[in-house]
């Protein structure tokens, strides 16, 4: 089963558990309220479910039937429906476990009949269900259209003289395709360059999938000014593609492209080392390599390392080689983060702690970036895309 299609499943399987508990008590509100409108609920709950379990059934038949999966040439309204219903329901089970849990407690200690309290709580609930719905509608479009600018300032302890702060500017996992086109490249474009950064370091996966969006991906990077240019490490993503192919495209449009190699820019006089690593699932860094990229014995200033994966052992061997700044990316920021209470749930907690967001690390900054594009699907929840700003200043 293609990747795609088998993410989709899972998520399509925990979504059913989501739906058959809000169903549950959707259905049991409606009951107690014993409207006549009650036909009407049922008939938008039925629409409901048809839309949104019309994708990944439809998936699941083509894979049946040709063995295939493409999810280009569905409507696209289905697609979004189908996430749609799926943060619908994962921010529902909230209201959900608090009615179960807040109903009986009043019942036990109020004075108020029962069956009032019943129907009071019935009601609040269906009320809440409408004020979700649009909640979640209306924050699921804010999310996915926004560009938000974080701002990290990290002190580089030294006694050497003259240096001026390097304003270092984060992005990662474009993924042009047709959700991320060209109108939507150009605004992330335009965000990075009223930063006026010095260096700009791009975090892999270019492209989703296919060659159609490689040209207009590596043109868009080719766009971005900074004084010392865009370097690059590859993604899954481009792996799975044509690595060869991507590097060259991107050469091509004064991208530079680092695959397990260190580079070298000076700034203010001072020399600024950049390592790009190769750190995917479907191809790893070797540790003897690792080790002799950061362990160059040339004199710099600032060590910098960035991979598409900061994984654990490049983050504890990173700690051991003194590097200043490590940049990773790959996780979207969770892409789409359900609140559990206090807690935003997302897929990607399986994999790292490190979600989104930046930790100083000993004497070390460690920077995992939400990513500008999107993967499995075309929205984000909690995760907009991001554009990182990061000032390197003497201490």
């Amino acid at each position: 089963m293609p990747w795609s299609l088998r993410m989709v499943s899972y998520a399509t399987i925990i979504f059913l558990f989501l739906f058959i508990y809000f169903s549950f008590r959707y259905f049991r509100s409606v009951n107690y309220l014993n409207t006549e409108h009650a036909g009407t609920y049922k008939f938008i709950y039925g629409l409901a479910t048809l839309l949104f379990f019309a994708y990944p059934a439809w998936g699941l038949i083509q894979y049946g039937v040709t063995g295939t999966h493409d999810r280009y040439g569905f409507p696209d309204p289905l697609i979004y429906l189908f996430w749609y219903g799926f943060i619908f329901n994962g921010v529902m089970i909230n209201w959900c476990i608090l009615h179960d849990l807040i109903l009986p407690l009043v019942k036990k200690y109020s004075s108020y009949p029962k069956e009032w309290l019943q129907i009071r709580f019935a009601g609040l609930f269906l009320i809440l269900t409408c004020f979700t719905l649009l909640f979640t509608a209306g924050k699921l479009v804010w999310d996915t259209h926004r560009i938000t600018t974080v701002s990290i300032e990290h002190t580089i302890q030294s006694t050497n003289p003259g240096f001026t702060p390097l304003k270092v500017i984060h992005i990662a996992d474009l993924h042009a395709d047709s959700y991320t086109d060209e109108r939507k490249m150009a605004r992330y474009v335009d965000r990075i360059n009223q930063l006026e950064p010095d260096l700009v370091l791009f975090g892999g996966d270019l492209i989703t999938s296919g060659s159609d969006h490689v040209e207009a991906g590596a043109s868009a990077l080719g766009n971005i000014n900074s004084t010392y240019g865009t370097f690059a490490v590859l993604g899954d993503h481009d792996f799975w593609n044509d690595p060869e192919f991507i590097t060259g495209i991107l050469n091509r449009h004064g991208v530079r492209v680092l695959r397990n190699e260190n580079s070298r820019i000076d700034h203010s006089g001072h020399s600024i080392r950049i390592t790009g690593v190769t750190e995917l699932y479907s191809r790893s860094i070797t540790q003897d390599t690792l080790n002799s990229l950061l362990t160059d014995e040339e004199d710099d200033f600032i060590n910098i390392l960035f991979a598409h994966q900061a994984t654990d052992r490049m983050i504890e061997r990173s700690k051991e080689s003194e590097v200043h700044l490590i940049l990773g990316a790959h996780t979207h920021g969770g892409q789409i983060r359900i609140p559990l209470f206090f807690y935003k749930a997302t897929a990607v907690r399986a994999e790292t702690k490190y979600v989104n967001g930046y930790w100083t690390l000993d004497q070390m900054l460690l920077n995992i970036n939400n990513g500008l594009g999107f993967t499995l699907s075309p929205v984000r929840y909690n995760a907009p895309a991001q554009v990182t700003l990061i000032t390197l200043k003497p201490g």
